[in-house]
Parts: C-alpha cells; sequence; structure tokens
C-alpha cells in the first residue's frame, strides 16, 4: 500500500463511489453518543415530573397492601410481566427519542445509505491472527486513548461540580427531604448539562477530524489515477492497436471500392480520388475512395490491378480532396472538370456512360 505521503492527488468519483459502495463514509461516533445523551437527558428531565408521580403511585398503591400476598409461581410470573411493562412504558419516550436523533444524526453524517456488503459473513473478520492484529492496530491504540482522556475529562468535570457542592451536601441532612432532593437534582443538572457540551464540542471536533482522516485515506498517488483512467479509457496502447485495425479494414473496404469505379484523379503523387457515375442511379459523380499519402498509393495500385483509369489533374485531385469525403457526391462547382475528365475516360477506354 503506497505511503499516505506519495498521495498527493484528490480522489476521483469512481474512487469515491467504490468507498460508498464498501461503507466508509466520515462518521464521528463521539457525535452519535453527545447528541443522544442530550436528547435522552432532555426527555428525561422534562418528564421526570411525571415519572416520579407515577413511581409514588405504584409506591402508593403497593404500601397500602399492608401485608404482602403469597408469592406463587403463576403470581409471581404475572408480577414480573406487569412490573416489566410498566417500567418499559416509563422509560420508552426516552428510548425512542434517543434511537430517533441517532438515526437522524447518522442520516446528517453520511446520508441515505444502506450497504449490503457490511453485513455479509467475511471469512477474515473471525479469523483470530487477523482479530489479534486489528485489536493492537494504531486505531485501536488511539482510540483508547481518546477513550481514556474522555473518562478523565468527565470525571473532572463531575468533580468540580461535586467540589463546589461539597459543603452543601454534607448539610443536607440539616434541610427538609423536599430541599434535599432539589437541591441534589439541580446537582446533578449542572454535571449532566457540562459533560453533555463537553461531549458536544468534541463530537463536532471528532467529526471534523473524521472528514479530513477519510479525504487523507482516499487521496491517491498519480500511478493510481493513471492507472484507474486506463481502465476506464483503456490502455493507450490497446487503443492504439484498435485504432489501427480500424484504419486497416477501412482501408481495405476503401480499395474493395475502387474496383466500382470508373476514374482515379490523382496529384499525381500524394493525392488520389476515385469516382464513380451510374447515370441511371445518380445525380452526380460520388466519390468511392480518396487519400494522401500511403493511402493514395494503395488506390492507385488498386486502380491498375482493376483496370480503372488513372488521369493525373493536380487542381481537381486536390479540389476533391478538400471538398469531399468518401461517399459524398462531387460539388456542383466541380461538375464540369469531372465530366470532362470522364469524357476522356469513355473515349480512351471505349467504355459507354453507366
Amino acid at each position: 500500500m503506497p505511503d499516505r505521503s506519495q498521495k498527493t492527488e484528490k480522489p476521483t468519483p469512481k474512487r469515491l463511489e467504490k468507498a460508498k459502495e464498501e461503507g466508509q463514509a466520515a462518521r464521528s461516533q463521539d457525535l452519535n453518543i453527545a447528541f443522544t445523551l442530550m436528547t435522552s437527558f432532555l426527555v428525561l428531565y422534562s418528564l421526570f415530573g411525571s415519572m416520579f408521580r407515577s413511581l409514588g403511585s405504584k409506591m402508593e398503591v403497593f404500601l397500602s397492601l399492608g401485608v404482602l400476598p403469597d408469592i406463587t409461581k403463576d403470581s409471581f410470573h404475572a408480577i414480573m410481566t406487569e412490573l416489566f411493562i410498566y417500567i418499559f412504558q416509563l422509560v420508552s419516550p426516552v428510548l425512542l427519542a434517543s434511537a430517533a436523533i441517532g438515526i437522524f444524526i447518522s442520516f446528517v453524517q453520511v446520508g441515505p445509505r444502506f450497504t449490503p456488503k457490511l453485513i455479509k459473513p467475511q471469512i477474515s473478520r473471525i479469523n483470530p491472527i487477523e482479530g489479534a492484529k486489528r485489536l493492537f492496530s494504531l486505531k485501536v491504540l488511539i482510540e483508547l486513548f481518546k477513550s481514556l482522556a474522555k473518562a478523565i475529562v468527565i470525571f473532572l468535570l463531575a468533580y468540580n461540580q461535586l467540589r463546589k457542592s461539597w459543603h452543601e451536601l454534607i448539610n443536607l441532612n440539616e434541610r427538609g427531604l423536599e430541599p434535599a432532593l432539589l437541591y441534589v437534582a439541580g446537582l446533578i443538572l449542572r454535571i449532566a448539562v457540562s459533560i453533555i457540551i463537553f461531549l458536544v464540542i468534541l463530537g463536532i471536533g471528532d467529526y471534523i477530524y473524521q472528514r479530513w482522516d477519510y479525504q487523507q485515506n482516499l487521496k491517491m498517488t498519480k500511478q493510481e489515477v493513471k492507472d484507474e483512467f486506463k481502465s476506464m479509457e483503456g490502455d493507450p496502447q490497446i487503443k492504439g492497436k484498435r485504432r489501427q485495425m480500424h484504419r486497416r479494414i477501412s482501408l481495405n473496404r476503401m480499395i474493395r471500392a475502387v474496383q466500382e469505379a470508373d476514374v482515379v484523379i490523382t496529384n499525381p503523387t500524394q493525392i488520389a480520388v476515385a469516382l464513380k457515375y451510374d447515370i441511371d442511379t445518380m445525380d452526380a459523380p460520388v466519390v468511392v475512395a480518396k487519400g494522401e499519402g500511403f493511402i493514395a498509393e494503395k488506390i492507385k495500385e488498386a486502380a491498375r490491378e482493376f483496370n480503372i483509369e488513372i488521369v493525373e489533374n493536380k487542381p481537381l485531385a486536390r479540389a476533391l480532396n478538400a471538398l469531399t469525403e468518401v461517399g459524398d457526391e462531387i460539388p456542383p462547382e466541380l461538375y464540369q472538370a469531372v465530366a470532362e475528365v470522364l469524357a476522356y475516360v469513355y473515349q480512351h477506354s471505349g467504355k459507354k456512360v453507366r
């Protein structure tokens, strides 16, 4: 794998699309965690009063029983089921809000993307040697260091709030139950807010870094760009051979067309133009072959082989070569000159006009 220092070229659209298909994206887990935690806390804070009252009502019902009923296997199952449903209903708003914000933040970071390749089983993932390499890779060590640093900062933020409130905490017994609970709730709120602000700032910074790192990893060497261009456009050597083959086929087709010509008009050495005229089907003579240099020599050779008359007329040869392509009728301004040549050919060879 080329060294990063050699990757100086921006990723091509094909490289970006391939990375997208493989599930690679600039994504920050810290940003997801920060907004998920913030949403969970906000929902919990807004519903805390109703949740507290609901728990109080349940507790009143429980205490009003006086004597606990006999617990049997069936009643225990019913009690646990009811308790589970109650707890789920109590915390479901927090869970749903957290899941929704997690999906939304992921969507904002990477956009709509479904990558079946990521869920496809891979033997390399269960290979213990490869697993050990991933476990002790530089990326894992960096993530471990980030997690430790994050934990230390969170501890210091919590410790700072507790240190400021230490005197009030040790004297809570002097307050009533409700003031003490309100003070503790306020302390927890301050700790949570400071931690959430830190995690949001950390998440935004990590996302910026992940985007930069993603672009750096996708950068290409000059050779990779050339190889990709070759794969998309075709190897220049192969394209050259293909063009050469097409020219040869076109030349052979044009040489065969000379057999149908009535005359070949030459420069005499540099240009050759073969004309055909059929008075019944054509409005004007048609160019069936033309060329310069090597192609002109091939046209003249074919004309000699098929006993086609070769006429030297420099001005007419130049004009036909400049104004027409193979398959074109000659332009009206050349009718007179071509007619004179064809008349000469028919007189000289004894042919009749077709």
